[in-house]
């Protein structure tokens, strides 16, 4: 009996059996087989591949294989692929999870891709660590989304996905210093014009504000309080009424030690020896009883106050409001410095509510309104500080600090709601020198208002007069520097300037600012940085504490990014020539 008669017998369809057949199911079958049958069990042909390569000629009891049947000489195995294959299909398994939202399995694919990948191949693996913390990213497991960005930055330190992952991975945890310091990365290494315009410098901003804002509460809870630079002392006796705590009284006709020096601190302020009256003046309060207590209490808080040392200011502020004895004006001197003490601390309501008792306690005292008006000021509602200011005036016309910032008032109404009026300002400062023709201020508004438009030769004739005036206020020579800057772009000519005023005052907030700016144009980090510490130990409020502080860990990540990863710095010329800003006034 034939194979195909056996078949049909057992009723099983010839395709089903073609293996069963091409093996034999009889000794005879094998032997014509051969080693073919092996082939057939381990390839699994195709049914095409089959009627092609394997035709089976069934006549009676003999079977015969043609001659296109291929023999085992002629197999190739498959192709194992390579590592790398391996890692590059791995990772494209891991892409593709990844579209899918299986981000578990994406991150075990990216996991096996890393390991698959030779070390050779690190641009591959930090991709692959990337991805890894682009998937922890959406697990919301931020601690390894900072892990991977790190493993990745490791194999390829100018990475910026990596760099910009990472960044905004620590400002969710609140380090904020390693944040600004990988968007500075980012911003270093992409270049000063594309950074612009991509929106990193803007996100590095507002990181960095915030910074300020957090490191300046931390300053205020632990600073020290520090003797600021004398012209700003200066500056805040010559904008109060001082005839308030001035008395016809002569020391020698004083028995009490504590009220002849009281007396002797007086002078000592109007001689402008700032310093010594304030020894002066601790030495006449441990002196009791006082004569001149409530007096010696509020200079004892203005002195603590232009200190920065305002729990000791509104300690002495209180004593001397609460203080039944306190003469009038002594007691609104004390209600107008609280006020700035809370302005300070940022607690405008408060300060808003003293300036208005000082006004009502005295409607006829010009410093109430001259403070209030400040206060407007700074909140930008310039129709109300003009009010103020007009009616300070009134009350005393030859009290030049009130006509300063009202020139400055019409000045910024000029600028921001009717560019018409700025004549009506060049007019009124005219007006202003020949009223006060020494008073140094008043030309160092004008030489402000004619840099600002970009009069830079009449401004720098205005700073020159100004230093004349008052050559201990070396904030006009910070001035000139500035001039030195913007009109001639001379860095040198202007660091020379400023030295020279560090060395007269190394108190001055400004100078030691302006200067702090050109170290960063000369990259010198090092000296920068300690400019700008100092200034942090004399800011006066929380905000100018939290601007310090930005610009502090702005310098220190610079410095760091260009010596780690060797790039460019940004220049301030690259920064003005991008955003249109003016060096620091």
């Amino acid at each position: 009996m034939s194979y195909k008669e056996l078949l049909k017998k057992a009723n099983i369809d010839l395709k089903e059996t073609r293996t069963k057949v091409i093996l034999g199911a009889t000794v005879a079958g094998a032997a014509v087989l051969g080693g073919w049958g092996l082939y057939s069990l381990l390839s699994t042909p195709t049914e095409k591949e089959t009627s092609e390569n394997v035709k089976e000629e069934v006549k009676e009891d003999k079977v015969t294989v043609s001659k296109e049947a291929p023999s085992i000489s002629n197999f190739t195995p498959p192709k194992e692929l390579s590592p790398v294959d391996k890692a590059d299909k791995k990772k494209a398994e891991g892409n593709n999870n990844f579209k899918k939202s299986k981000y578990s399995e994406a991150l075990t694919c990216y996991k096996e891709a890393v390991d698959l990948y030779p070390s050779v191949k690190f641009i591959e693996k930090s991709h692959c660590y990337q991805n890894m913390a682009a998937v922890s990213d959406k697990l919301g497991n931020i601690g390894d989304v900072i892990m991977y960005c790190s493993k990745a930055l490791e194999l390829n330190k100018k990475y910026i996905k990596a760099l910009q992952r990472r960044a905004t991975a620590y400002e969710k945890q609140k380090e904020l210093a390693k944040s600004i310091k990988d968007w500075t990365a980012v911003c270093l290494i992409e270049g000063p014009e594309k950074s612009f315009k991509a929106g990193y410098m803007d996100t590095s901003d507002r990181v960095l504000k915030e910074y300020g804002k957090e490191k300046a509460k931390e300053i205020f809870t632990s600073r020290k309080p520090v003797m600021p630079s004398l012209s700003v002392i200066k500056a805040a006796f010559d904008n109060i009424h001082f005839r308030d705590f001035l008395t016809d009284t002569t020391a020698e006709s004083l028995e009490n030690e504590g009220d002849r020096l009281y007396i002797e601190v007086l002078n000592l302020i109007q001689g402008e020896k700032f310093t010594e009256a304030f020894d002066k003046l601790n030495e006449a309060l441990k002196l009791l009883p006082n004569k001149f207590l409530t007096q010696c209490l509020c200079l004892r808080g203005i002195y603590a106050w232009v200190m920065t040392d305002y729990k000791k200011a509104q300690q002495c502020f209180d004593d001397v409001i609460t203080n039944k004895d306190s003469y009038l004006r002594i007691k609104v001197q004390a209600l107008i410095h609280r006020g700035e003490v809370s302005q300070a601390l940022g607690n405008k309501d408060r300060a808003f509510m003293d300036y208005n008792s000082a006004v009502g306690l005295d409607e006829d005292h010009p410093d109430p309104y001259l403070h209030r008006a400040q206060f407007y000021l700074s909140l930008e509602k310039l129709v109300e500080a003009v009010a103020d200011l007009n009616k300070c005036v009134a009350l005393d016309p030859d009290f030049a600090s009130p006509w300063q910032q009202l020139v400055y008032a019409k000045y910024q109404m000029a600028r921001t709601i009717n560019p018409s009026l700025l004549q009506d300002v060049y007019d009124m400062l005219d007006e202003m020198i020949a009223k006060f023709p020494t008073v140094s201020d008043m030309y160092a508004l004008y030489g402000q208002v004619l840099q600002d438009q970009r009069q830079f030769v009449e401004a720098d004739v205005k700073f020159q007069k100004a230093a004349e005036l008052s050559p201990n206020n070396v904030a006009y020579m910070g001035h000139r520097a500035t001039l030195k800057m913007m009109a001639e772009n001379n860095y040198e000519g202007a660091y020379e300037i400023l030295i020279e005023a560090r060395s007269k005052d190394p108190k001055c907030d400004f100078v030691l600012e302006t200067l702090g700016m050109i170290y960063i144009q000369k990259q010198m980090y090092k000296e920068a940085l300690e400019c700008f510490d100092e200034v942090l130990k004399l800011t006066k409020s929380e905000g100018e504490a939290a601007h310090y502080s930005a610009l502090f860990i702005g310098v220190k990540c610079q410095w760091e990014v260009c010596e780690e990863l060797d790039v460019k710095p940004i220049s301030m010329t690259d920064m003005q020539s991008m955003s249109g800003m003016q060096i620091p006034q």
